[in-house]
This record gives C-alpha cells, structure tokens and sequence, in this order.
C-alpha cells in the first residue's frame, strides 16, 4: 500500500538549477536574487515594499520591533502555531489570546474590541490556514492600534478582491516547507511605509545603517541568495499550486457530506478566497481528542498520514505569562477536535480518492464503535 503524505513541496529541476546558478555566482546571501524575490512578492502581495528574512517568526518579531513594541500587551487568536505569541514575548510584550470563531476558525472583530484593554500596544490577526480573517472589520474595531497580519498561510488568497499580505501597518509571510510556496525556511515583511522598511531592513542585518555603520543592536536575520532563487522560481507557479490545491480540496468538499458525514470544515468570509493551505476536518462533540488521535492512527493504518490541526496557546507551558480570557470553548474544541488531510500538488486523482476512503472506513468505524472520550 502506497502513502499519501500529509504534505509535500513541490521541488523540481528548474529550483535546482536556480540554486547552481547561485552556486556558480559565488554570492550567496543578500543580494541580487534577494532583492529581485522581495519585488516581486510585494508586487504579488499588492504592497510597495517587501523585505526578506530567515522565517515567518523573524518576520513577526521584525515587525514588533520596528513599531516599537516592546512591553504591553498584543491582542492575537488563540489558535496558531505559537509564532506569534513567541515573538511577542521576545520583545517584552505579553501575548493577550483570543477565542476564534467556530467556523472560521479566525478571531473576529467582536473578539479583538472585547480583548482591548488600556494595555493594548498592537493587534495580529491571522489568517488562519489561509482563509482570509474579516480585516476591515477587525481595524474598524481597533482604532489606533497598530496592525500586523500573519498572513504565513495566505500567500495567493484574496478579501474583496484584495491579496493577503496586502492588510495592517507591516504583513507577514513564511516560506516553510508547510506552505503553499516554499524556499525551505524564510520569510517576509510587507509594507507600503518606506520608513518602516528601511527599519526592518537594518535590523535583519546587525542593526547596520550603511558597510560598518550600526545604528542599533540586531540579529542576523538574512535570507540566502539560493533561497531567494528558489522561491522566485515557486512565486511563478503560484498560480498553478493553488489552482491544483484548490481541486483537491473542491474533490474532499464535495465528498465528504456522503463519505465522511458529521465532520465539520473551515468556513469562508464572503467576498473571500483562500490558497487551501490546510485542509481540515473536526469532529462534532462528543468525540474529544483521543478520539481525533484514533482516527489519526487508523488512516495512517490505511496508508494516509493526517495529523492534529493546531494548537490552542493558552495550554502551551512556553506561554504561561500570557494573559488568557476565562474560557476558549472554540479554540478548545478545533484543536481537541480537528485534524489536518493531506493536501498538496503531488496528489493525483489516485490519491485523493484512497484519503477519502481511508476516512470514510475509518470514521464509519468510529460512528459505530462510539467516542472513547469527551
């Protein structure tokens, strides 16, 4: 029985010889492919200006620190990788989480005016698994505050027409192998302030001003020319990944109220697309997390990897300062509940057709057995 692979980067040999041809040139970080990969990112992304890095948390921490964050609290969703709660703390400021709408899986705007206190100093919002959060909505219910999406997932989904990566003061991409376009590991900064661009670019390089001039102390936080040429070559097949990304999540969407009945999906924001980063399900109550983790086993039993579909920051222990609400029933739920299916463009019709069966077998299975906890 062959694998279906939760994930896989679609690498080939055009990144390879983007890479040789690096190689040969001899320079190997910060450069020509550099600047060429930050244009056009920012073009894509609808933004002037694009500044690279060594990931998607740089990327965050960057952006706190260029707008001066560096105590209060920072307003963000409660369901993420802990990236941004990470970078936070690294600057000083304390992550305040938020609980996320149960079909969007996004904090909305509700959620951030509610989470607003006098130690508010900034807001991420992410868009979660690449679905746009409801962004006007959210800067209309935060007036004053300074705004930096996590658009890591995003690359290539749009609101109103508009592309993520386009939203809040400083936008924030990453390039893990996760993603829908991958340089191994990198990220972005976009904004259209010049001066916060010229902030972000003398911070990722030791806090240097001009050749042996620092103005501040900072990280090496540079990109490599080879990874900057791979991800040029990615960013011109956007459109083809998320166009293949899209089928199979449509094949999954379509089948899943017969094969697999019960499991809940990712809702849309009207007026949204999304680049289908992560295909997830969650199970209805009373199934709880063992449950969830069965299911898990008995696919990969089948010959399909799935895995949890996130987490809830407000249990991670490197998170214990935080300041957390009196209850997250909906983050709770989607991290105790929900998984992740395969999704990448190296999935045939072959392949979509075993994780559909696998997930069938398995969950009619688990309907008949019933919930082995709550």
């Amino acid at each position: 029985m062959r694998t279906v692979r939760l994930a896989s980067p679609e690498l080939g040999d055009e990144e390879q010889a983007a890479i040789a041809r690096v190689l040969r040139s001899g320079m190997l970080v910060q450069g020509r492919e550099v600047e060429a990969f930050e244009r056009a990112v920012a073009e894509r992304c609808g933004r002037a200006f694009g500044v690279a890095v060594s990931s998607g948390t740089a990327a965050l921490e960057l952006a706190l620190r260029v707008l001066g964050i560096e105590g209060g609290e920072v307003l963000m969703p409660d369901v993420s990788w802990p990236s941004p709660a990470h970078a936070a703390c690294l600057v000083g400021a304390t992550p305040a989480l938020l609980d996320v709408h149960p079909g969007e899986w996004n904090a909305g705007a509700l959620d951030f005016a509610r989470g607003r206190s006098a130690s508010t100093r900034a807001a991420v919002v992410i868009d979660q698994f690449g679905v746009p959060s409801r962004h006007r909505e959210i800067a209309a219910a935060l007036p004053g505050i300074p705004i930096i999406e996590d658009a890591a997932c995003a690359i290539g989904s749009t609101l109103d027409g508009r592309p993520c990566g386009s939203f809040g003061l400083v936008s924030c991409l990453s390039l893990h192998p996760r993603k829908v376009i991958t340089t191994g590991e990198g990220g972005l900064c976009l904004t259209d302030d010049p001066r916060l661009a010229d902030a972000l670019r003398i911070l990722r390089n030791h806090g240097q001003v001009t050749a042996g001039v620092f103005e501040r102390p900072g990280p090496n936080l540079r990109l490599t020319e080879m990874q900057a040429a791979m991800g040029l070559v990615q960013l011109g097949r956007l459109d083809a990944i998320v166009e293949r990304r899209r089928a199979v999540a449509t094949a999954y969407r379509a089948a899943l109220p017969d094969q697999a009945p019960g499991l809940a999906t990712q809702a849309l924001p009207e007026g949204a697309t999304r680049n289908e980063q992560t295909f997830g399900v969650v199970l209805p109550p009373p199934f709880g997390a063992a449950d969830r983790d069965a299911l898990i086993a008995a696919m990969k039993a089948r010959g399909v990897e799935a895995g949890r579909l996130s987490y809830a920051m407000h249990t991670l222990p490197s998170l214990h300062a935080a300041r957390t609400e009196a209850a997250y029933p909906h983050a709770d739920a989607l991290v105790a509940r929900g998984l992740a299916l395969p999704l990448h463009t190296r999935m045939d019709d072959e392949d979509v057709a075993q994780v559909l069966q696998a997930l069938a077998d398995a969950w009619g299975a688990m309907l008949d057995s019933g919930p082995v906890s709550s």
